[in-house]
């Protein structure tokens, strides 16, 4: 299928509007949308000394575009982000002082490996009262961890424990491996500038030979149950989304542009002909570009992104975290986390909420609401979970609730 056969799609627009943004310009747009909205990827993560803790999934920005240490001197413990590799394994990603460490799971959270046995000394890290570094992290597999720290890009293919130049150790392929696993973004891409893939039984992670379809970084990835790969790309203050897909591992693509001015938060695929965006429409005619305009809209296609419709979503009417995929029942699961401020005294009672639809998006209900003081959530392909923590004296989750349908939980506990 040409990608010309796209709706709206125009091979020269694209390549003379998609070009590599300068990366303030990146910084301001990314900057931009977490104002109205909490929760994707930041692009510096700030880490503190011990003793105190920076929460997964939250930031507070400050005016120069950077996310700003918010500390709290009662913390006693330290905050750990999970990754999910598969139903009953994980890795949990911890950062103190600069240093990043790494522990993996095999059997649901009942034991981790050692603490020391995999971490990453930050190069970037400078002193400005509290620990800092300029650092974007992806967990691509088992032992498969990407770091960009700075203006290095370093990975690991061996849990943690050795550390080479990403783009010498990456192996460039025409197309992936069906052996490999494309890698699917958990709580936005970070440090994936390309689509990726991993073979599961090695850690060997393959990056894709030639010209990329979008010159600036992927914002979502989603790899369907039959092996399709759905991308999005954010090209920052451009107002250009663009809608990629792939059946042929990577080798070639189709590509489509959503409205202009349209925020493309996620695309999950449920195979090569269907698939959904959640995104926040586009301001009226003549309003600021980041106006907040209502509730985000749900398109779904059913011929292979050619067409796009609105499905008429009722989710709820809200700039929160949103974290969606596709369960292994085929429903529709959003994760929704509140946003709350760290410096709040008393700090605030916050929920996380898991919604699921079982008729196409249109109807969402609410299978769990969430009060563990925390209110992070999570999302990969055919999982959801939320995070808690049952002792309120001290910040951080230590478990999160997990589930593949919105009607099993499971408690998965994180490393202590």
């Amino acid at each position: 299928m040409s990608d010309r056969d796209f709706s709206g799609f125009d091979a020269d627009t694209i390549s003379e509007v998609v070009r590599q943004p300068p990366l303030d310009d990146l910084r301001s747009a990314a900057r931009s949308r977490r104002q109205r909205r909490t929760g994707g990827v930041a692009l510096a993560l700030v880490v503190v000394f011990a003793g105190m803790v920076a929460l997964p999934l939250v930031a507070r920005t400050g005016g120069d575009g950077w996310a700003e240490p918010t500390p709290i001197p009662q913390a006693r413990d330290r905050a750990t982000q999970l990754f999910m590799t598969g139903p009953n394994s994980g890795v949990g990603v911890t950062i103190d002082s600069c240093t990043i460490r790494f522990r993996y799971t095999d059997d649901g959270g009942r034991s981790w490996s050692d603490y020391d046995a995999a971490r990453y000394q930050a190069t970037s890290c400078r002193a400005y009262g509290v620990g800092y570094a300029d650092l974007r992290i992806s967990v691509l597999g088992d032992r498969s961890y990407l770091i960009r720290d700075g203006d290095l890009t370093r990975l690991s293919t061996d849990y943690g424990r050795t550390w080479r130049d990403a783009a010498q150790a990456m192996v460039a392929v025409p197309a992936f491996p069906e052996k490999a696993r494309a890698v699917s973004c958990q709580d936005g891409c970070s440090a994936i500038q390309r689509p990726l893939a991993v073979d599961p039984s090695t850690g060997t992670v393959y990056q894709l030979r030639g010209k990329p379809t979008s010159l600036v970084p992927p914002h979502s990835i989603y790899e369907s149950a039959d092996g399709t790969i759905w991308v999005t790309y954010w090209p920052g203050d451009l107002d250009v989304m663009v809608v990629a897909r792939s059946v042929d591992r990577g080798a070639t693509w189709n590509t489509w542009r959503p409205p202009k001015g349209a925020d493309v938060r996620a695309v999950v695929g449920l195979s090569e002909q269907e698939a959904y965006l959640l995104i926040d429409p586009p301001p009226p005619p003549g309003a600021p570009p980041m106006t907040v305009v209502g509730p985000v809209q749900l398109l779904r296609t059913t011929d292979g992104g050619r067409n796009w419709a609105d499905v008429g979503t009722d989710l709820p009417d809200t700039q929160e975290t949103l974290e969606i995929t596709v369960g292994a029942d085929g429903s529709l699961l959003v994760a929704e986390s509140d946003n709350f401020a760290l410096e709040t005294d008393p700090p605030p009672t916050n929920t996380s909420r898991l919604w699921t639809s079982r008729d196409d998006g249109r109807h969402f209900t609410v299978e769990q609401a969430y009060r563990r003081d925390d209110g992070g959530v999570g999302a990969a392909p055919g999982l959801a979970w939320l995070y808690g923590r049952d002792d309120m004296t001290v910040t951080g989750p230590d478990h999160v609730l997990l589930t593949s349908d919105g009607k099993t939980w499971t408690r998965f506990p994180l490393p202590d």
